[in-house]
């Protein structure tokens, strides 16, 4: 005699990468693959005007500080914001960075080479960070995603001059230092930077440094070289904003086409 058994629902399953294992899994990569895309940009953009007490060509420094600055932190901060709830993303990138940074530094240059390991400071990328990360705290993930890449992007390139001026060795530069003639037996005193310029003809120094740091003063505001790199540093960032924006989009137009295919938790 046949029975009808009723057959039981059919239980749906989470998605395997939306457990804690996996998210954690894909926070570490995710870090791991930022960092290692910053570092490359920052060493093929920017090379070791970052690094070394001298800049190598500072009339390009707008270009590529901004590439760095404008397009790589707004979008660690919206990513790590998106995904993993992180409101300090860019900053974690970049010290994650440094961090990688300092240990390698350490190793090939003060263990191999000998190099000076008290040059070694925080990276001058560090106020773009975090006005990126300031930027998200202010409008948030609800609210328009190119006003946000705009206003961070600005912001961003606003602030590279002043962290350049605070961590890339200003004031070992403008350490006066005494240096002897070998003529008279006299002693010089100069800046560090002087001194360097005096061995190193070509080696070029910061104009705020090379000229004097001044204040903008009222005959003077317009062409203040500080004033002048701090608003192309702005207009740059706003000009890579840009891109950011598209990079961004084209990001989360992948991610949506791609977990569409895979099946919702069961009562999401």
């Amino acid at each position: 005699m046949a029975t009808a058994t009723a057959e039981a629902p059919e239980t749906v399953r989470a998605p395997f990468f939306t457990t804690k294992v996996i998210t954690f899994i894909a926070f570490t990569a995710t870090l791991i693959f930022s960092q290692n895309m910053f570092a490359v940009s920052s060493q093929i953009g920017v090379g070791d005007w970052e690094f070394w007490i001298d800049w190598k060509d500072y009339a390009w420094a707008p270009f590529v500080y901004t590439w760095i600055v404008a397009v790589h932190f707004p979008v660690y901060s919206w990513i790590f914001n998106k995904f993993f709830k992180i409101y300090f993303g860019s900053t974690l990138v970049l010290m994650f960075w440094f961090l990688q940074r300092t240990l390698m530094i350490q190793l090939f240059y003060v263990g191999m080479n000998n190099y000076p390991f008290n040059y070694v400071q925080l990276p001058s990328y560090l106020f773009p960070a975090m006005a990126a990360d300031f930027a998200l705290l202010l409008f948030g993930l609800k609210k328009h995603m190119g006003l946000y890449v705009l206003v961070s992007a600005f912001l961003a390139g606003v602030l590279v001059v002043p962290g350049h001026f605070l961590f890339l060795n200003t004031p070992f530069l403008l350490t006066n230092v005494g240096y002897p003639d070998p003529l008279t037996g006299g002693l010089h005193t100069m800046p560090v930077w002087s001194l360097i310029r005096m061995t190193i003809p070509k080696a070029p120094i910061p104009s705020y440094i090379a000229e004097g740091f001044t204040w903008p003063l009222p005959y003077k505001s317009f062409y203040d070289p500080y004033i002048i790199m701090t608003g192309f540093m702005g207009i740059m960032g706003v000009v890579w904003s840009g891109f950011t924006y598209i990079f961004l989009k084209s990001i989360f137009y992948g991610y949506e086409k791609t977990i569409k295919h895979f099946v919702k938790p069961a009562g999401a």
